[in-house]
């Protein structure tokens, strides 16, 4: 069989389930339901939702999504940022006061990108998708106020709210899996 008749499988089904899977480990702590879930959600923004990530949404580019190569590998190399920030004074990279100031400005700067990728997902018209980045900018302007307020409640509710956001993206990549089946 050659290049031209291998048939590429959607890419965004691995790139959903590894945002929604460190999405909701992360946020499981967030909510205060395991504080412990922490300590997984680093390694796995590292290597699922940050590198299984950034991989679908370089395949994305060659299908020609320029959407999903954008939102991918956006959020592939978010994971990857965050868990490198929060282990940098750990490694020497920042003094550990200048952390809550690092994490802070990064959590703003990704609001903005995804509130962006949310008005450009209402052109995809795939309700799932824009039902994914409603829930994650809603998710990210939460933590910026938790952030910024030291709300202990906020925090809890944006952990709630990154549960909702990480089941929607696991439904994304069931109707992706799901639809395989039906092409057939």
């Amino acid at each position: 069989m050659s290049n031209s008749e291998l048939k590429m499988a959607n890419p965004g089904a691995v790139g959903l389930a590894g945002f929604a899977l460190t999405t909701f480990v992360l946020n499981v702590a967030n909510a205060g339901l395991v504080p412990a879930a922490l300590f997984a959600a680093l390694p796995l923004g590292l290597f699922y939702g940050g590198l299984a990530q950034f991989v679908a949404g370089m395949l994305e580019f060659k299908t020609g999504n320029t959407f999903g190569m954008v939102a991918f590998t956006g959020y592939g190399s978010f994971w990857m940022a965050l868990a490198a920030l929060v282990y940098s004074p750990a490694w020497g990279w920042m003094p550990k006061e200048a952390l809550g100031a690092a994490l802070g400005v990064t959590l703003i700067a990704w609001t903005i990108f995804t509130v962006i990728m949310t008005y450009l997902s209402f052109m995809t018209k795939n309700r799932t998708v824009q039902t994914i980045f409603v829930l994650l900018s809603l998710l990210f302007i939460l933590l910026v106020i938790a952030h910024y307020t030291e709300s202990t409640a906020i925090k809890v509710f944006a952990g709630y709210e990154g549960i909702a956001t990480a089941i929607a993206a696991w439904y994304g990549m069931f109707e992706i899996i799901k639809g395989q089946f039906s092409d057939k």
